[in-house]
């Protein structure tokens, strides 16, 4: 009798069935290919706390906004503020722009380096060129005419506008 339960109970007993009714493989690649496209989704969409880039602003723009509070000061400033003031702006501008170093050098040792590039052209080196030597005549010599302080903006002005 314990023979025929025995061999009673073992045909009735079915075999472990996996949790998914199907071929597995198939359900397998189903949930990874769900799982894929929500990563990739989820990469996409998710909040990220990127810095935002400001961009450097360009040498003549930095130049123009400098110039006008300058310009906005020229009234009341004395002509050797003023002088001053202009004088490195278009040195600060000319080094940015073009690479040369004119900000700790002397107008005659930036002149002869100047006369070395071409990065002016030859009207545009002479205009530079006045300008700096008005602008040092104000410094050095004590110039100090009221109609060469707005030349000089005016100059300045001009040189950063028309340089290339």
């Amino acid at each position: 009798m314990i023979f025929v339960a025995l061999t009673v109970t073992r045909e009735t007993i079915e075999d472990i069935r996996g949790p998914f009714v199907g071929d597995n493989a198939v359900w397998s690649i189903a949930i990874i290919a769900l799982l894929l496209v929500l990563a990739v989704l989820a990469y996409f969409f998710w909040p990220t706390a990127r810095p935002k880039v400001t961009p450097v602003p360009l040498p003549r723009e930095t130049a123009r906004v400098r110039l006008n509070e300058v310009r906005a000061a020229a009234e009341s400033a004395s002509s050797y503020d003023t002088a001053v003031g202009l004088s490195t702006i278009v040195r600060t501008f000319v080094e940015q722009q073009y690479g040369l170093k004119t900000v700790s050098r002397t107008t005659q040792e930036f002149l002869v380096e100047l006369a070395t590039t071409n990065c002016l052209d030859p009207v545009q080196k002479g205009s530079l060129q006045r300008f700096l030597s008005s602008a040092d005549q104000i410094k050095f010599a004590h110039a100090n005419p009221l109609e060469e302080r707005s030349s000089l903006v005016e100059q300045a002005t001009n040189l950063i506008e028309q340089a290339p």
